[in-house]
């Protein structure tokens, strides 16, 4: 949550114990919302945050009820070392990409590591809805290498899509993340985000697990392909 925007989590409660006397509940979720403060526009992003659809509602339940004060953005600003921080966020500066880089490097860096890049496009051919350094310049560039995307501007590069391929790994806290990781793995670093990962992709072929990158802005979608690590995508709003 900003002071600006709120993310609701829809979710079912399951019963998935195996025995009568031994109830177990788990929250499975179903779909997210975005609802912002000052339009009061409602938007579901369940099946893709970049296409977000605008849903109608009855405005008079906000009446009394201000959302902003019944979920106090505090929980959003949690400080470095608590259990929030612990269990949601994969904070950028413990990421290193090929056990190296961290997420920003300069153009004579990814040659290093990675040698010259399979393919290049420029942004502007490409047109997303939100780039990384925000310049819009004529020659920003998305590079291509082993399946991943790097977003360059000038002498800057940064990562935008990586995927576990060809030997690409990353280390998070030291930990080593590669294409042997699994879902279990990583439930051991971010408990709460894999118990309520968002369920398959919109082709109905990977799981999604979402981690916030920064407690305020945006977040990192993990996929998982037969339980495995797959690639991993910053995502952040239009």
């Amino acid at each position: 949550m900003t002071p600006d925007k709120a993310t609701i989590k829809l979710y079912v409660i399951q019963d998935v114990s195996e025995n009568a006397a031994e109830r177990r509940l788990t929250e499975q979720a179903i779909g997210w919302l975005e609802f912002y403060r000052t339009s009061g526009r409602l938007m579901d992003i369940t099946n893709d945050p970049d296409r977000r659809e605008e849903l109608r509602y009855d405005k008079n339940t906000l009446k009394g009820h201000d959302i902003f004060i019944l979920c106090s953005p505090v929980v959003a600003a949690a400080k470095p070392g608590t259990d929030y921080e612990s269990r949601d966020v994969m904070l950028e500066k413990d990421i290193r990409f090929n056990g190296k880089l961290k997420r920003f490097f300069t153009l004579a860096e990814f040659e290093q590591v990675y040698g010259q890049p399979d393919s290049v496009r420029l942004l502007k051919d490409e047109a997303p809805c939100v780039t990384i350094f925000g310049t819009e310049a004529p020659d920003d560039k998305y590079l291509y290498k082993n399946g991943s995307r790097f977003e360059s501007s000038k002498d800057s590069v940064a990562m935008d899509e990586y995927w576990f391929l060809n030997g690409n790994f990353i280390t998070y806290k030291g930990i080593k993340i590669d294409e042997g990781t699994t879902m279990d793995d990583i439930q051991q670093l971010f408990p709460a985000a894999v118990r309520g990962r968002l369920g398959l992709d919109k082709e109905g072929e990977l799981w999604v697990v979402k981690l916030k990158s920064d407690v305020t802005y945006g977040h990192i979608k993990l996929f998982f392909k037969n339980d495995r690590v797959y690639f991993m995508h910053w995502w952040l709003p239009c």
